[in-house]
């Protein structure tokens, strides 16, 4: 079953290039401490759905990186970059190129954790006119937590999504998933993996 979903992927991915057309990139950020967590679970489950769908696909593990928060300079906004050189600096790049932006985190103190929200704050100078970004993109939050209601929190990820708006012209969605339990549950829940997964190729698809 691996093998023939990635000789599908290629396959896509010719046809693309044969066509004059290039491959939809999704990049995804995960905003836990645990590599098998929830949220990390879900974006994996997201992500595989991309990349069936013809997509190239990056994971990148916060809790990898060494980087601060925004200071407040202000200095993007005249220059449409981040003044901070850490390992934030590298993923500017790879943010304009690609075409999906996903992040996932569990939910902290009601809010995203403090690995997400300090990255989620270097996305600033995206948000000047010098900055922007162009052309069509796709934007996706996942949020997970442990003994709250489904949709208890997809506010806090909604609000963090409509800021994506401020940067470009995103079409976005929210995956919030309560009640899961302990670390690593996600997993044993077939309809939620199911749900990431289809999500994952229907943003996809919306952009060819």
């Amino acid at each position: 079953m691996a093998l023939k979903r990635l000789c599908l992927k290629i396959y896509r991915t010719k046809i693309k290039t044969m066509l004059g057309g290039s491959c939809v990139k999704a990049i995804g950020f995960a905003g836990s401490g645990r590599k098998d967590g929830n949220s990390t679970t879900l974006l994996r489950e997201f992500l595989r759905g991309a990349s069936d769908a013809g997509a190239e696909t990056k994971l990148v593990f916060l809790c990898d990186l060494s980087y601060r928060g925004c200071v407040g300079c202000l200095t993007c906004m005249n220059t449409g970059e981040c003044c901070q050189e850490d390992d934030v600096t590298p993923l500017y790049p790879k943010l304009r190129e690609a075409d999906i932006w996903a992040f996932a985190s569990p939910i902290y103190f009601d809010s995203v954790s403090g690995l997400m929200k300090s990255f989620f704050d270097r996305l600033y100078p995206f948000t000047h006119q010098v900055g922007k970004l162009s052309g069509r993109k796709s934007g996706v939050f996942i949020v997970t937590y442990e003994d709250k209601p489904r949709d208890d929190y997809a506010d806090v990820a909604c609000r963090l999504t409509n800021y994506l708006g401020w940067m470009g012209n995103f079409t976005t969605e929210v995956l919030a998933a309560g009640s899961l339990g302990p670390a690593g549950a996600a997993a044993g829940k077939p309809d939620l993996l199911e749900s990431a997964y289809q999500l994952g190729r229907r943003m996809v698809e919306v952009l060819r």
